[in-house]
């Protein structure tokens, strides 16, 4: 392991006491499943985990990495440092803000792993991100550098803030919650909305995620999702529950159609490298990329596409033998999805969230990558 500069937070712990102090670890270390031998994906988190502060602790404990990426995030998004340390929250959420603040914040979290703490990202079998973590995905298999990632996503978010700026009426998302046994007659329900006569031409609702086998999410008018979950109330029989989420634009919707354009316009521009292109999982297929032009394709349509999240985690686990998963980034949303969907549960979900420095080391020694 590479020494660490600055010098280390804390001194080396023995094993009873990580033991004590950290039960998810401990059982993971114990179990058969996990080896040298495992396959461990890599995984980014979406839109709605940004808060203002997230890079602090990472700039105050890292310096020396962390200086040489402001300064590719101050040339590519000048004043967003700023907006990303001191706020305010509904600054940071405006979503060409929020696109670019949360990429950054997990890469910045993998360089310093990287540089500091040894971790080989090449090692990871598959990387993939819910939503915008696609493109953090992009990055950390050098298939886009961190400077065009950076414009590629400022750029696709003030597209969609056009998009949403511009169509009448409310817009958002809603995470909708239901038991497993009802997620296939609770999407049929939808679907069926969707293409109905009761929802208004001028309304658009889509199923903009598919996030585990107990949840979706809606996004459009929220008008037309207040009916469509006025629909499912009625005809459902249970009352599915929704929240809706931290998000400034309805992403994975009709709406944000004139954003495809403007990614695959930039993408066209851009030196797209060969990276490891085949080891990231797209959003749209739940499937690895086969080719840059595929990549290219699907990137942008991910703008209007519905993720296909649980597919993607199923695919991994069932075909292509993933036993260990590892989360980086701002917030814990992404392993609580997979940890209820994987057979080796929470306890095979390791993460780092950037706020948390003193795990680093602890978490980066238990992957053995």
């Amino acid at each position: 392991m590479k020494a660490l500069h600055p010098p280390r937070l804390l001194p080396l712990l023995s094993r009873p006491l990580v033991n004590r102090l950290c039960p998810s670890i401990r059982r993971l270390s114990n179990d058969a499943t996990v080896s040298q031998h495992s396959k461990t994906a890599l995984f980014f988190p979406g839109q709605g985990t940004q808060k203002p502060g997230m890079l602090t602790p990472l700039i105050n404990a890292f310096p020396r990495t962390l200086t040489p990426l402001l300064e590719i995030l101050d040339a590519t998004c000048p004043g967003l440092q700023q907006t990303i340390s001191a706020g305010p929250s509904e600054t940071l959420t405006h979503t060409p803000n929020a696109q670019p603040a949360i990429l950054f914040t997990s890469i910045a979290i993998l360089r310093v792993l990287e540089q500091d703490f040894g971790l080989q990202t090449s090692k990871f079998s598959h990387l993939l991100g819910h939503s915008l973590g696609e493109f953090s995905a992009l990055v950390a298999a050098n298939v886009l550098s961190l400077s065009d990632a950076l414009t590629l996503v400022r750029r696709r978010g003030e597209a969609m803030a056009q998009c949403a700026e511009s169509t009448a009426g409310e817009v958002g998302m809603f995470a909708v919650m239901v038991e497993k046994a009802s997620l296939p007659g609770l999407m049929k329900r939808v679907d069926d909305f969707i293409h109905s006569e009761i929802l208004p031409d001028d309304q658009f609702l889509n199923i903009a995620n598919i996030n585990s086998s107990t949840q979706i999410v809606l996004s459009g008018h929220v008008r037309a999702v207040d009916a469509c979950l006025g629909h499912l109330r009625k005809f459902q029989g249970n009352d599915p529950r929704a929240i809706r989420l931290n998000v400034a634009a309805p992403f994975h919707s009709q709406i944000m159609a004139p954003a495809v354009s403007v990614v695959r316009s930039l993408l066209e521009e851009m030196d797209v490298g060969d990276g490891a292109h085949t080891k990231v999982v797209s959003n749209a297929t739940a499937r690895p990329y086969r080719d840059l032009e595929e990549m290219k394709r699907l990137l942008a349509a991910q703008a209007v596409e519905t993720v296909q999240w649980k597919d993607s985690i199923a695919f991994l686990e069932n075909e292509a033998g993933v036993t260990r998963w590892f989360g980086l980034g701002p917030g814990k949303v992404g392993r609580n999805l997979i940890g209820r969907e994987v057979r080796g549960g929470y306890q095979s979900v390791l993460g780092i969230d950037g706020m948390d420095v003193a795990e680093m080391e602890k978490v980066v020694r238990e992957l053995d990558l």
